[in-house]
């Protein structure tokens, strides 16, 4: 149930392919989510906490197609996969509105717009599916983020304080933002 219809656009002369994530996908999303780690500190694992085999990562990408509260969506471009967006959701009937957005994009590829594209699709995927909030945690410092999220309607519901431990040992503070449908 965890599909969209695909989006292909054009920017900076690229064709920019958004699609449903598949199980052929899994070694490209493995290399996507370890270079992304070590390009930024905003993920919520280290580089070296993120080790999955291709096995389990196929297990998990057809376990996202096959559900029916979760989304697995990726911006591919030249046969690339340079971004992802995971809406994960919920059976229990009390929570099964409510779903939780991640999102990850190449650092080359950031302030294109493809954040955006993934997740407006994640957003109309959440409409058409009885989702009618959509929850995510991102770091206070993680401005283009933050903007990204004010501008499609997301709003800042608390702070968390120590939020994340980063390698080096400080803090960081996170915000819990949502999006009512």
């Amino acid at each position: 149930m965890g599909k969209i219809g695909e989006i292909k656009y054009i920017i900076n002369n690229r064709t920019i392919n958004i699609r449903n994530g598949e199980v052929k996908d899994a070694e490209k999303l493995i290399n996507l989510i370890k270079k992304v780690g070590k390009e930024t500190d905003f993920l919520l694992k280290n580089p070296d906490e993120f080790n999955p085999t291709i096995e389990e990562e196929k297990n998990f990408i057809q376990n996202q197609a096959d559900s029916e509260v979760d989304l697995l969506v990726v911006a591919e471009t030249d046969g690339k996969v340079i971004g992802i967006c995971g809406l994960n959701g919920n059976v229990n009937k009390r929570i099964r509105h409510s779903a939780e957005f991640g999102l990850a994009i190449e650092q080359e590829f950031c302030g294109m717009g493809i954040g955006k594209k993934l997740m407006k699709a994640g957003i109309e995927w959440a409409k058409e599916n009885g989702i009618s909030r959509i929850t995510l945690k991102v770091d206070t410092n993680n401005y283009r983020a933050i903007s990204l999220y004010l501008k499609l309607g997301f709003e800042i519901e608390g702070t968390l304080r120590n939020d994340k431990m980063l390698s080096d040992g400080s803090y960081i503070d996170g915000y819990t933002m949502a999006l009512l449908l």
